[in-house]
């Protein structure tokens, strides 16, 4: 793969949105000041640690870790290379990448393995495509029957429907003509190798899907990881629908249909229609109800729900009017309540599916049934079990526990309280009643997630968290955890209110940090995260922040390996006359770097919008910038200092040292406490006339 140029990569680093970007995997809530704030995409988790910031194009997640920039972002979601990830976004925003040479099949199949399954995929996407449009039999068969279902064409285009010919190497023969291998046809599951009776391979492949229609199944970004086919014979001995197989970039408990198509209406609407099939979504999407999207027939997973919880918390499950399905579906619903996701459901007439439903009463009439028709899901299933055992009492004993065990899924505690209410009085019991059974459920073992906050919340406070110790805030063990690891102390709430970065504290002495951390590696910490966060910035007339740290600490190198080849490059990075660019060093190559730069900028404390509104002015770092470089100056000298110091003194406590030796120990050790002595006296008095 040709090379892409550097001013090409710099070009989409400052063009790409990271707030759009990431907006298309999650639900993005400004917080606070200048972050934005979601559940976190690479972990499991209900409250949001995931934090972005704008400014600086970058995000971390205080939960799992991951940080970096846009382009990292894309590679760990996607799991795709750097090439790749840069030429999506390329794509997306519309910068042109050239082309040292034109790229051939060979050079694409070339890349790693699941690079090459989505070239092969996106191709197979394009070829039943192309049949479906172009080809005699896939226009009198395929596109037939899609006209003949209400579909139009441009539904057709969006979801990228096709059909594959009634024949056994159809695709195989095209792909391999078009120079693509045959080992990533067959590890997506377009080709199927022959096997004997014995299961040995004969040798023979053949196409996987002959003569359906064919339905692109996408993942979140667009990319083409699998398909659903359905046949057009009336033959009972083949399965009406089949799907890929499991792959290395197919994996159906991690996929929804239709939620490339319906990602951003979801988060507009803040709403998400389920349903189970492909056609479902197709007509739903085509009518208006863009925020739909569908299971592929299989049961509801983990995976899936955090998919949708990424944009939205509410979902709304479409079903059909079969009682036998109904039941089927009662645990996947569960999940979803276990998700901490709000759910509501509507039922269709006996008989009648989303699809047949909508084609039968029309795009308005459908709108308004759904709207008029959803219920909550508690109620609806306490109204459906009650109705079932309503003259037995073993029967409605057992519903009432069936009840009790969905509401055991749900992980707040405030709408627990609220359903309780609902089925005593669905059931006709008093409350205290259903209760008592709830709490029996609970000691028995059923099983149920609570949030990590309410299992802090149902702790009793300790005397280290109790108010008397702490007036003014309680802080997490998390929190804590954090603080400790900047050297923040946990009483120190003032900086952590006023949006300080952790760390950055103006008037903590370095001597003070945590015993496990090691005091030089924070000092010159302090002095990098200046260097790259504010070097464009002035710190006097016409003097940068850069130029001064760089001046200043000039003969002071940095000792921390990572942290002294990042001053290296920004050093040598001004001598040509450039300043350091947070954007662009965020994409560093070096993965320890990056991690560093994120750590650097993000800030899990934001100053709070009320402060502001009451108009107290609280200086943030950047308004005094000038105290914290020389204070982080003085620091880091001061560290060196007392570190050569107990140096001396370990010098002249060994016997080995001749008198010479010894007295010029003495000699330097006495220097050395008295420049000590003058750095402390210096960070004073610049402590004291900023008090």
């Amino acid at each position: 793969m040709a090379r892409i140029p550097k001013e090409t990569v710099d070009q989409i680093i400052h063009t790409a949105d990271i707030l759009e970007v990431v907006g298309d995997y999650v639900q993005l809530k400004r917080k606070g000041g200048q972050n934005y704030w979601a559940c976190c995409p690479f972990h499991n988790e209900k409250s949001p640690s995931f934090s972005v910031n704008p400014a600086k194009g970058l995000y971390k997640c205080f939960g799992c870790g991951k940080a970096g920039g846009v382009i990292q972002f894309v590679m760990d979601i996607e799991g795709s290379s750097y090439p790749e990830a840069l030429r999506a976004l390329a794509k997306k925003y519309g910068v042109a990448v050239p082309e040292e040479e034109e790229r051939t099949p060979e050079e694409q199949l070339a890349q790693n393995e699941r690079d090459s399954q989505y070239i092969v995929s996106n191709w197979a996407k394009d070829y039943y495509h192309g049949l479906l449009l172009n080809s005699e039999e896939g226009m009198s068969i395929g596109y037939g029957y899609l006209r003949e279902r209400g579909l139009n064409l441009t539904t057709i285009q969006t979801f990228e429907l096709g059909y594959s010919l009634d024949q056994f190497e159809g695709l195989m023969k095209a792909a391999t003509t078009a120079g693509y291998q045959l080992k990533y046809l067959e590890k997506t599951g377009l080709v199927v190798k022959r096997e004997d009776d014995q299961g040995r391979d004969t040798g023979r492949r053949y196409d996987r899907f002959r003569g359906r229609v064919m339905f692109p199944i996408h993942n979140v970004s667009g990319r083409v990881v699998g398909f659903g086919a359905r046949t057009l014979k009336r033959d009972d001995k083949m399965a009406k629908y089949l799907n890929s197989p499991e792959s290395d970039i197919y994996h159906k408990s991690d996929v929804l249909y239709g939620l490339f198509q319906a990602r951003q209406t979801i988060r507009h609407e803040e709403l998400c229609y389920l349903v189970e099939g492909y056609l479902d979504v197709l007509s739903l999407h085509q009518g208006g109800i863009k925020n739909v999207v569908a299971s592929s027939g299989t049961s509801l997973t983990e995976g899936q729900i955090r998919l949708i919880k990424r944009y939205t918390d509410n979902v709304t499950v479409l079903y059909d009017g079969d009682a036998a399905g109904i039941k089927a579906s009662l645990r996947g619903i569960d999940l979803l309540l276990e998700g901490g996701l709000n759910v509501r459901v509507v039922l269709f007439p006996d008989g009648d599916d989303p699809d047949s439903y909508i084609r039968k009463v029309g795009d308005q009439r459908f709108a308004d049934y759904i709207e008029s028709q959803s219920q909550d899901f508690i109620a609806f299933k306490t109204t459906l079990v009650a109705r079932e055992a309503s003259q037995d009492p073993v029967k409605k004993a057992a519903a009432i526990r069936e009840v009790l065990q969905s509401i055991a899924k749900v992980p707040d505690g405030l709408k627990r309280q609220v359903f309780l209410q609902q089925t005593a009085v669905a059931f006709g019991f008093e409350e205290q009643v259903i209760i008592t059974e709830y709490n029996k459920l609970l000691k028995t073992g059923t099983p149920t997630k609570a949030r990590p906050e309410e299992a802090r919340e149902s702790r009793p406070a300790s005397p280290a968290t109790s108010p008397a110790a702490a007036p003014a805030r309680a802080f997490t063990p998390e929190e804590e955890a954090e603080m400790a690891m900047y050297g923040v102390s946990s009483g120190s709430e003032a900086e952590a209110t006023a949006g300080l970065h952790p760390g950055s504290s103006l008037n903590a002495d370095p001597n003070e940090l945590p015993a496990p951390l090691d005091v030089l590696m924070q000092c010159e910490q302090a002095v990098l995260r200046l260097l790259v966060l504010y070097g464009p910035h002035e710190v006097q007339p016409e003097v940068s922040v850069a130029h001064y740290l760089l001046s200043q600490l000039d003969g002071t190198p940095l000792r921390t390996p990572l942290y002294a080849r990042l001053w290296g490059e920004c050093r040598e990075q001004f001598l040509q006359g450039q300043l350091p660019d947070l954007r662009l060093l965020a994409h560093h190559e070096d993965a320890g770097i990056r991690s560093l730069l994120a750590d650097f900028a993000t800030e899990r404390y934001d100053l709070s919008p009320n402060w502001r509104i009451k108009d107290i002015y609280v200086p943030t770092e950047l308004n005094l910038i000038q105290l914290a470089c020389d204070n982080a100056i003085l620091r880091l000298n001061k560290c060196h200092v007392q570190r050569e110091r107990q140096q001396c003194l370990a010098q002249l406590q060994d016997p080995r040292l001749d008198q010479n030796e010894q007295l010029n120990a003495l000699l330097r050790y006495n220097e050395l406490t008295k420049l000590d002595g003058q750095l402390a006296q210096m960070l004073g008095t610049v402590v004291a006339r900023n008090a």
